[in-house]
């Protein structure tokens, strides 16, 4: 349909001056409809485009050979220029690098010559002037191709031109006025330089002035600004010029005045293309360099969280550590009040609260622990979707009145690989903070599926120096009906000890502990939304394949192969523990059930034990010591010195997180602080039994 309308109004130009059009607009509409219709076969567009032109021509006659002739150059002329385009360029349409523009120029003036040398030959044998034929088709087409197929192809495929789709600037209202301005002074501007109008009858406007309004175009409206501003003033100049016995372009004679103003168009048209060619570049040049400084704060963020990340951690590990070693001793105690004879009822229900806030405070220590990476998972394949319905299952009759659980039915199994107790806590933390962010009642709602993580979303939401792999992710959301968080306090959501709850209500280890979690199991957490309307948190772990994978259960203890002593010489047991009060109820425990204790503070001092008093029964050593040697190179040496011996390690923090050799088993030969006495006494007869 375009075709045919440029070719009526290109005929109907020719035919109402004596002179010829300056450019023929159906070369560029036949490229343009080559270019666009990628997908359409060719000889289908060119069908269309001859039966749009005798359409236009008013003429349903049978056409002459020499009319199919000047149809087959046409069709050569962009056959060519859409050949070599795809060559030079590949597939797709792309006016937006210097290099592009070059690429287009090129292939336009080929397509054009060989159209120019098939026309000479026809005017050849129609006896026609073959100069006049070949200059005219040449001039003519270049430029019917330069202004008309880059407008055609703009406004089908904004997107593709200028790379987005649309230009930024103010909002589309504001730059619908814009641009019908810049159209308008184009317009003044072009008449007042080809009228020789003076400005208060003084200045006379330079054509060079022409390329203001370009610059404005290239600037704030793309490639559809440009080419409509080019356009407009060709044919504007061309309604000025052609038929007019003087110009402001000079020229004594039509030939001569119409080649300027070809040239003219022609500057004008490559000038548009270049401009806005070379404003996209820049653009894209910026974009790419605001985008990389981007990348590398948020590169730098992550590397400062992860170290600051990584000094509390060491730090809340130290402490944990020592505060084992005090729980070690008033668990000790408190057991050891609780097995004497005659307590009262009073005081037994005192002892029990003691023992449970023991156990509240070891609950504390393992988190902080956790958070510190010095407590290991036990990494089980287990359904993500049933760990978080059976728990809020349980925390919903934990709810205060106002405050509603909902859990929407899941309809897939979300396999994992991971430890069922940490994706709990990450379950009781998550449900526990969108509860306090409630104190007025609200909805709280827990969902699970599955989502495909992309690289660039694997770098948005990679946290703590770990780089995520993209992929399959089982995903749970906690959201809330609650007031939201502050922006300021979003970046410091996930440090350790930071917290938005009054003075005594919270500890600032909830989300710093699913946040650690998350990092080892090579997963993510992130809050998705945080307006008044309520927070959505996104926890996400690796999704396993849906084949079964084996499960391995660790085989109980054989409690029937231990055994008392044989003999009447009490068994010896070496113990190592550098802090007092553990050392001395352990002692003391250990000795009311029958046995002899060395008791040493350091390695050293437990080796100079050894070599007094001979082999021994049993080690009992914690793995963090002064002295210079640690637990596992006490158990080793004694090993080198008594074969067989056998070896019980204790501490107060998980050491499998760098147990290259597998050697500590939780309930064999590893007793975590603090442990209750009866599973010390277990371990200890169980290792004796053993020996």
């Amino acid at each position: 349909m375009v075709y045919g309308v440029l070719y009526a109004l290109s005929v109907r130009m020719v035919t109402a001056s004596s002179a010829l059009a300056p450019l023929w607009p159906p070369a560029g509409a036949l490229v343009a409809g080559l270019l666009l219709r990628d997908r359409t076969p060719h000889w289908q567009v060119l069908l269309v485009s001859f039966l749009a032109g005798r359409l236009a021509g008013t003429s349903l006659a049978l056409p002459s050979p020499q009319t199919l002739a000047f149809a087959g150059a046409a069709w050569a002329e962009g056959m060519v220029a859409v050949a070599l385009l795809e060559h030079l360029r590949g597939p797709g349409i792309r006016f937006a690098r210097v290099r592009d523009i070059v690429d287009f120029a090129f292939a336009t003036v080929l397509a054009v010559t060989v159209n120019a040398g098939l026309v000479g030959i026809i005017a050849a044998v129609a006896g026609s002037d073959i100069r006049q034929a070949v200059v005219t088709s040449w001039i003519s087409g270049f430029l019917g191709i330069l202004v008309v197929t880059p407008v055609m192809v703009a406004w089908a495929r904004p997107e593709e031109t200028t790379g987005r789709s649309s230009a930024p600037g103010a909002p589309q209202v504001g730059r619908t006025i814009e641009a019908g301005l810049m159209l308008t002074i184009t317009a003044l501007l072009t008449t007042v330089v080809f009228q020789r109008v003076e400005l208060f009858d003084l200045i006379n406007i330079p054509t060079y002035a022409l390329a203001i309004p370009l610059i404005w175009a290239a600037l704030r409206f793309d490639l559809r600004g440009v080419t409509s501003a080019v356009l407009l003033m060709a044919i504007l100049s061309t309604i000025l010029v052609v038929g007019e016995d003087v110009s402001v372009l000079g020229g004594t004679t039509p030939d001569a005045r119409l080649l300027r103003l070809q040239l003219l168009i022609g500057f004008l048209a490559l000038t548009g293309l270049v401009l806005n060619a070379a404003f996209v570049e820049r653009r894209v040049a910026a974009e790419s360099e605001a985008r990389a400084a981007e990348a590398l704060v948020a590169s730098e963020r992550r590397l400062q969280m992860s170290q600051r990340m990584e000094a509390v951690g060491q730090l809340a590990g130290g402490i944990a550590h020592d505060f084992n070693n005090i729980l070690s001793v008033m668990s000790l105690q408190v057991e050891e009040i609780g097995t004497a004879a005659g307590l009262d009822p009073r005081t037994r229900q005192t002892i029990r609260e003691l023992r449970d806030s023991v156990q509240r405070a070891s609950s504390f220590t393992q988190r902080l622990l956790l958070f510190g990476r010095r407590k290991t998972k036990d990494e089980v394949r287990l359904d993500l979707t049933e760990v978080g319905s059976g728990l809020v299952t349980l925390l919903t009759r934990l709810m205060p009145p106002g405050i509603r659980v909902e859990l929407p039915p899941a309809t897939t199994r979300l396999w994992v690989l991971g430890d069922r107790s940490m994706f709990e806590q990450v379950v009781m933390n998550l449900v526990i903070n969108a509860r306090d962010a409630m104190p007025t009642g609200g909805r709280i709602t827990v969902t699970t599926t599955s989502a495909i993580l992309s690289p660039d979303e694997a770098a948005r939401v990679s946290r703590g120096g770990l780089e995520l792999v993209p992929g399959p992710f089982a995903v749970l959301r906690v959201i809330d009906t609650g007031a939201g968080i502050a922006p300021e306090h979003e970046a410091r959501l996930f440090e350790p000890f930071f917290t938005t709850k009054a003075e005594g209500k919270g500890t600032g280890l909830g989300l710093s502990t699913v946040f650690a979690i998350a990092q080892q199991h090579r997963g993510y957490i992130r809050v998705l939304t945080t307006s008044p309307a309520g927070t959505t948190f996104e926890f996400g772990v690796p999704l396993l394949e849906e084949s079964p994978l084996a499960v391995v259960v660790p085989a109980p203890l054989e409690t029937s192969r231990l055994r008392d002593a044989s003999s009447g010489t009490p068994p010896v047991v070496l113990l190592a523990e550098d802090h007092e009060e553990v050392r001395r109820m352990m002692q003391r425990i250990l000795e009311r059930e029958g046995w002899r204790v060395l008791a040493a503070t350091t390695g050293p001092e437990a080796l100079a034990l050894w070599d007094t008093t001979g082999p021994v029964t049993l080690l009992l050593t914690d793995l963090e010591m002064p002295g210079g040697m640690h637990g596992t190179e006490l158990a080793d040496e004694l090993l080198r010195r008594q074969p067989g011996l056998r070896v019980i390690y204790t501490s107060g923090v998980d050491p499998t997180l760098s147990d290259a050799i597998g050697r500590f088993v939780v309930g064999e030969n590893f007793l975590p602080k603090p442990a209750p006495v009866a599973e010390m006494l277990r371990m200890v007869k169980y290792q004796r039994a053993l020996g």
